[in-house]
């Protein structure tokens, strides 16, 4: 007998405002399942180099959306909150990803967020993403670390 499947999760409106990351782990800011998931479908010499062109591409990446948004250009903006949401999500950055669910909300309802929290979210994820990468990845791209 087949299952009713599960109602899908609504996404989260107020991810266009998340809190400080101060005091965030690496856990919250970057999935160790999702990281070994895509290791176990590319390998980890191409996961750990997909990280790390994240981490080099994050700050241009959010500088796109800012600009987008302060243009008022919702296309352009749509196009740059879904290339930053796929990779965020391909990583497994899940902060990221709930960011960039949340403008993608208000993109497509034809509303323009404001993009006030942009330059705390490089602050506060590019620390935390790149001690999350680097904690998966210590000897380059040999591989995850040993789950403590």
């Amino acid at each position: 007998m087949n299952k009713p499947l599960p109602e899908a999760p609504k996404p989260d409106h107020q991810a266009t405002k998340p809190p400080s990351g101060a005091g965030r782990t690496a856990a919250a800011v970057l999935n160790p399942m999702v990281l070994h998931t895509l290791i176990e479908h590319v390998g980890s010499t191409a996961a750990a180099r997909f990280a790390h062109d994240f981490l080099n591409l994050l700050e241009r990446r959010l500088t796109q959306v800012d600009a987008a948004l302060g243009l008022a250009d919702p296309v352009s903006a749509l196009d740059a909150v879904l290339i930053l949401k796929a990779s965020s999500a391909m990583l497994g950055a899940e902060q990221m990803t709930l960011y960039c669910e949340g403008l993608e909300v208000e993109l497509r309802g034809h509303r323009i967020p404001r993009a006030g929290a942009l330059p705390r979210l490089a602050a506060d994820f590019t620390t935390a993403l790149a001690g999350a990468v680097a904690a998966a990845f210590p000897d380059g791209a040999k591989g995850p670390a040993p789950a403590r």
